[in-house]
């Protein structure tokens, strides 16, 4: 069907159309009610030098350039299962995520925690904050690391209202208005088609019937399709019959015609000779005697 079809259809099945179009509003609407909203928290923490790497009173923010390795291996760290464990374990419908902050140079470490509660999205936040920091530490004490040269954490920002995530449910309502006005629409094309069908059907069978009213019925219209083509090929034979015995009668009259003129030809040279022979004239051969 194409586009052309599609729109006649939609115009002379409009009432489906509009019945569609109610029906997907529904059922997006109810998909908008049924998934529920989404909030986001978020957190960062900074990564600082050990006091005793760097000089003595001096500035622990101006060098934490050197320490974007260690935040690398600190988020490989924090995103293996079984660091993660005890906090999924309790809130199995949360996602988590801690990453390297994609907006800042510097060691810095991001944790996005969302949440269909905003208040089991803060207490994950916390929980992670504090679990950074121990691991963290964890690691440098497997590795000997004396306690003035340990990098710490310090915490940056902590939102203290989650924000409203809407990307699930504009989804789901999207998805469920859309099928079901794709529906409707498969819905109007087999109902057009099956109606056109039945109408063409029935025109047949109209047809039929006044044929049969006529005084005849598909099979003698057929008998008498058969019949014209028989007679036709008859007369065809006989055309061609007529012909060949007038092409006959032809040769015949031609044939005759000739032999009436020899024979008057020569009819007429054995009276002149019978009339030359009472003159005392020598009498002359027959022109075939002389040829």
């Amino acid at each position: 069907m194409n586009v052309a079809d599609m729109m006649g259809a939609l115009g002379r099945r409009w009432y489906v159309l509009v019945a569609g179009l109610v029906i997907a509003g529904l059922a997006a609407f109810g998909a908008w009610t049924l998934v529920k909203v989404e909030y986001v928290r978020t957190a960062t923490q900074l990564m600082l030098p050990g006091s005793g790497t760097i000089p003595e009173d001096a500035n622990p923010f101006l060098y934490v350039g050197g320490l974007s390795q260690a935040a690398d291996v600190l988020v490989r760290k924090m995103g293996s299962p079984d660091v993660l464990a005890a906090v999924q374990d309790d809130y199995p419908d949360m996602e988590i995520v801690i990453t390297r902050d994609p907006y800042s140079s510097g060691p810095v470490l991001l944790i996005s925690v969302t949440s269909s509660n905003d208040a089991d999205a803060a207490d994950v936040v916390e929980d992670l904050l504090r679990l950074t920091e121990e691991t963290l530490l964890d690691v440098q004490r497997t590795e000997n690391i004396a306690a003035a040269d340990r990098i710490t954490l310090v915490t940056l920002t902590t939102d203290d209202k989650g924000v409203v995530e809407q990307k699930s449910r504009l989804i789901a309502a999207g998805a469920a208005g859309a099928g079901t006005v794709a529906l409707t629409l498969l819905a109007i094309a087999l109902i057009d088609g099956l109606a056109r069908s039945r109408a063409q059907r029935r025109g047949r069978s109209t047809s039929a019937a006044e044929r049969r009213s006529a005084g005849g019925t598909t099979e003698d219209a057929e008998f008498d399709d058969n019949t014209l083509d028989a007679d036709a090929l008859d007369g065809e034979d006989e055309l061609h019959g007529d012909a060949v015995s007038d092409t006959a009668a032809l040769e015949e009259d031609v044939d005759a015609t000739t032999d009436t003129d020899v024979g008057s030809d020569e009819d007429a040279e054995g009276a002149e000779l019978e009339s030359g022979t009472k003159k005392g004239r020598p009498r002359r051969a027959p022109a075939a005697s002389r040829s």
